[in-house]
């Protein structure tokens, strides 16, 4: 029996029924960190790049996270530059020791997939839209890592 595309079988993958949103959930907005990634993203999607006591000072303005400390925020950043969705920015003035954060592509495209569903996309999608975007995912998911 041939191989579908409907049903992958990729190397590591395995098929799974959805059952609730949930699932659905991108890691970056899951856990205990997740409303804390969350008010990150928004603060440097409005105003890019910031120091950490700018970023800082914008995120304990909001409701539930007025306690978060210097040492949480470093680490959270830290771990979302590993992860590839904050980019710190070198300091413009030689000899500065300041750190800038920015927002890279890869978070902006973490907050839409959390605002839009998937199925909002493919619903509202032409033929042409949804054969370039399954191009782009295929491409994404079949590239090997260097």
């Amino acid at each position: 029996m041939s191989q579908s595309f409907f049903l992958p079988r990729l190397e590591g993958a395995k098929t799974v029924a959805r059952k609730n949103n949930k699932e659905n959930e991108l890691a970056v907005f899951m856990g205990k960190e997740a409303r804390l990634n969350l008010a990150i993203f928004e603060v440097l999607a409005k105003d890019s790049p910031q120091t950490i006591k700018e970023l800082r000072t914008q995120v304990i303005k909001q409701k539930s996270l007025e306690e978060t400390y210097y040492a949480s925020l470093t680490k959270r950043l830290r771990s979302l530059q590993e992860t590839g969705y904050v980019k710190k920015i070198q300091p413009v003035k030689p000899g500065s020791n300041l750190q800038f954060f920015e927002l890279r592509i890869k978070a902006y495209l973490a907050s839409f997939l959390k605002t839009y569903s998937i199925q909002n996309i493919v619903d509202k999608s032409t033929d042409q839209q949804a054969a370039s975007v399954l191009l782009v995912l295929l491409n994404v998911i079949l590239e090997e890592k260097d």
